[in-house]
């Protein structure tokens, strides 16, 4: 099963518009109502795409105001804090946004939020969107959906999507300079979305090389008919975060169904990169594999042998920036493996269960402890649940083992009502604070832990509960003096 990136790195977008100098600021004030949350998060990416974060504050009114000169360029953020979320906002130097609504849960917000001020134009078709779908209610999961079910679903959605689009992009904003690359914006990142689900679709299924030229031919979006691989697709994030590696992985495939031992070969990737990305392109691509293989290193053992591996990837990007912030993220990731690695004591935790209880990490000691992060969003995670179950109902009379799932980056109230759907029947912990995320370098969810019976780190990346693996490696562990 695919991990699902965590939503807080995936809303952002690289603008053509050309920001004034000096920088204006942004500001974004409003009030939320009933909002659980007190501090919000919100991101933002500076000149060289780097990530930058900003707080939030809420008065006991809901009440809250930022002013900020980190917008250097227009481009998509949220405002997130658990349950409380405004997804797909769209700033831009000398954007004055007020924000309203009620935020007693994601549905309320999506039905009340408003926005207004300079730059609202924009604004509106995200609001208005939103507001449709949650009437809609439209459950449809688009990835069980059989080939020709997949093709009328988008196209439904892209006409409920340009008919949106036109009604708010019709006439030119008064106020508004960025407001065209905006609609370009928007606009792309609809097509990406699509094009994702088509990818996705044949990543998930059995078809031959012809059927999948075949689907993909017939199926691709207007703004990609000319070729895969343009500088400025790279406004929308929708098309750099997904449909960039998913048609890494068609062409790879085709590769494989042609000649399987082509992509074994020393130098397929880079020399795949090459051929199917150019320009700035390649260079964010290049990047992103890069700062993947870096997120993965989960010991220094395997970051200095990735950093030994990738330099030939890092030697072919041609932007410098880019290159110093690569270099900037392997010192950050060596000096966090210096404080949690393999066989070292595990980052102690103190976390409230669902019953009430009250659980730190040396209430286990003496048993090995096989850990799940998730999230009631997660749909993977959710889907482990029936395997998760299985693996430890194999060890329910053996008291030398502990199953414990921990809720990252979620809502108590989305987390208990999760639980009331799934009815786990092992011990269920909340993370509110991020703690857990945070000690644990959870990049990504469903993400497994194994801790041994001495409280020291097995694996940070352990085998999910589907694979045989994980019951080898428990019993491995169970089996140590």
């Amino acid at each position: 099963m695919k991990k699902i990136i965590l939503f807080l790195l995936s809303f952002y977008f690289i603008g053509k518009g050309v920001a004034q100098n000096p920088v204006q600021p942004l500001v974004i004030q409003g009030k939320l109502s009933n909002s659980a949350e007190k501090m919000l998060k919100i991101f933002f990416e500076d000149a060289n795409g780097k990530l930058l974060m900003d707080t939030i504050r809420l008065n006991d009114s809901g009440e809250f105001y930022l002013k900020t000169y980190k917008i250097v360029k227009p481009q998509r953020t949220s405002i997130q804090q658990n349950n409380t979320q405004i997804n797909r906002i769209y700033v831009a130097p000398g954007y004055d946004l007020h924000i309203t609504g009620d935020a007693i849960d994601y549905a309320k917000l999506s039905k009340t939020k408003k926005i207004t001020g300079i730059g609202a134009e924009t604004n509106q078709y995200r609001v208005k969107l939103d507001s449709i779908l949650v009437a809609r209610n439209d459950k449809t999961a688009w990835y069980e959906l059989k080939t020709d079910e997949l093709i009328q679903f988008l196209k439904k959605s892209k006409t409920l999507e340009d008919s949106l689009l036109n009604a708010v992009f019709n006439k030119p904003a008064k106020q508004d300079h960025y407001f065209n690359t905006f609609k370009k914006m928007i606009d792309l990142d609809n097509q990406s979305l699509n094009f994702y689900m088509l990818l996705q679709h044949l990543d998930l299924s059995k078809y031959n090389a012809a059927q999948m030229r075949e689907l993909v031919s017939k199926n691709t979006p207007s703004a990609f008919s000319k070729g895969i691989s343009h500088d400025e697709y790279l406004v929308s994030e929708d098309y750099k975060s997904w449909v960039l590696p998913l048609y890494y992985a068609y062409e790879q495939r085709l590769d494989l169904l042609r000649d399987s031992a082509s992509v074994k070969q020393p130098g397929y990737t880079l020399g795949k990169i090459k051929q199917l990305f150019t320009g700035k392109v390649r260079d964010y691509y290049l990047n992103r594999h890069v700062e993947k293989r870096i997120g993965s290193a989960n010991s220094l053992e395997k970051l200095n042998i990735a950093q030994k591996e990738m330099r030939v990837f890092i030697d072919a990007i041609s932007n410098p920036a880019l290159k110093n912030n690569i270099a900037g993220n392997f010192t950050e990731k060596k000096l966090q493996l210096m404080h949690v690695q393999i066989g070292k004591p595990a980052p102690a935790f103190t976390l409230p269960s669902d019953r009430g209880k009250v659980f730190n990490l040396a209430d286990f000691k003496g048993k090995v402890i096989y850990i799940d992060l998730w999230a009631s969003w997660c749909g993977p995670c959710r889907q482990e649940v029936p395997a998760y179950k299985k693996l430890s109902d194999k060890f329910k009379t053996n008291p030398q083992v502990a199953f414990v799932s921990i809720a990252v980056h979620d809502g108590e109230k989305e987390w208990r009502n999760a639980l009331k759907e799934e009815k786990p029947d092992w011990l269920q912990l909340y993370d509110k604070d991020g703690t857990v995320a945070q000690s644990y370098i959870a990049y990504a969810i469903p993400k497994y832990i194994l801790i041994d019976k001495e409280g020291k780190m097995l694996s940070f990346d352990a085998p999910g509960p589907g694979s045989a693996q994980a019951e080898k490696l428990i019993n491995e562990a169970i089996a140590k003096p």
